[in-house]
């Protein structure tokens, strides 16, 4: 198994859950990060636009699943695909780690398995 985690833009956000639900992934997280890295932090006008100043990160979201190996590349050309549609330059990484072991909560199922479990129950 593999986690890919993906590093953008908000706007990017759409696009890429799009893509990842035409693939036949429903699994994701999504959150909303801050962070620095090689661009630049984005310029803040103060209270009443008087004072500007930068900040101290950029705003990001940090999207990732875990599919199975053989699922890993497809994801990532989704990804990709989806990011350069509309030709703009686009910032962000995707990371791609192995995953040992995954245990389902509920069911205790393990690996893959644990992976299709639904658990879910109405409260």
């Amino acid at each position: 198994m593999k986690r890919i985690e993906v590093h953008t833009k908000i706007e990017n956000l759409t696009p890429i859950l799009d893509a990842l639900k035409k693939i036949g992934v429903s699994g994701v997280t999504v959150a909303q990060v801050r962070g620095r890295g090689s661009v630049e932090p984005p310029m803040i006008s103060g209270l009443r636009g008087t004072v500007k100043y930068a900040a101290d990160f950029n705003v990001r979201n940090l999207i990732y699943t875990i599919v199975e190996d053989s699922k890993s590349e497809e994801v990532i050309q989704a990804i990709l695909q989806a990011v350069h549609s509309d030709g703009e330059k686009v910032f962000g990484k995707i990371f791609v780690t192995p995953i040992e072991d995954a245990i389902d909560l509920g069911t205790g199922l393990r690996g893959s398995e644990a992976l299709k479990s639904k658990t879910v129950k109405n409260l």
